[in-house]
């Protein structure tokens, strides 16, 4: 899974969360028939704000909608408007998979590349080093289709890193000892992804996060 798959499936889990809470407080799409309570409202806005600023900038209309929705006074029951949170999140999530945001998607992208690693570190310091390189291994794939994109490769539908290394190795963007270190990363990620945690170490794990962060700042430069 890559990083865009990533921003797709964290939305569509705040919809998702976003409707149950709407489902619980009676909402027919128009009045409730019980206000939402307000943990759920400010736990599903803090994790929008999070999401669409990520995801879409904090210039995009939907961001600057969100922040004008949780900073507004309009009405002293804030769980009110959360139904108005739904909407603009869901309008963020078509724009984003439509590709309307083209213009901002290179640098988000590069961004979020820098927001991953450092989760990935964050699990690995607290002993989460299975997900950690799982995390690692999907900002690689990500990395590798971006280094296609810079140098006008064709990227197929639906591939992995084997490919990716192949083809930019074979078009000389890297050599031969920087591919065979990738091909040795994508097992990391595969085991990890595959519950064969006896064939990597935490230390390989470190290892693995530390050269993607470095692989990635050289290439994508």
């Amino acid at each position: 899974m890559n990083v865009e798959d990533i921003i797709k499936q964290n939305f569509s889990r705040l919809i998702e969360e976003g409707n149950q809470i709407l489902s619980k407080s009676g909402w027919d799409g128009r009045e409730y028939q019980r206000y939402p309570a307000d943990n759920d409202y400010f736990r599903f806005r803090t994790a929008a704000l999070n999401l669409v600023r990520r995801a879409c900038g904090k210039d995009s209309d939907h961001y600057q909608e969100l922040t004008r929705l949780a900073e507004g006074k309009d009405s002293s029951i804030r769980s009110f408007f959360i139904a108005h949170c739904l909407g603009v999140v869901e309008a963020a999530q078509r724009d984003f998979e439509a590709a309307i945001l083209f213009d901002m998607r290179a640098l988000i992208m590069a961004e979020l590349l820098g927001d991953f690693i450092e989760q990935a570190e964050v699990l690995l310091s607290s002993g989460y080093y299975v997900p950690a390189a799982s995390l690692a291994g999907a900002v690689l794939e990500d990395t590798l289709r971006k280094l296609c994109d810079k140098h006008e490769l064709t990227i197929p539908d639906s591939t992995k890193i084997d490919r990716l290394n192949a083809d930019l190795a074979r078009a000389n963007i890297y050599d031969k000892l920087v591919q065979k270190r990738i091909t040795a990363l994508a097992d990391i990620r595969n085991n990890a992804d595959h519950g064969y945690f006896d064939k990597f170490s935490i230390s390989d794990v470190e290892d693995m996060i530390k050269w993607v962060r470095g692989f990635a700042a050289d290439y994508l430069k």
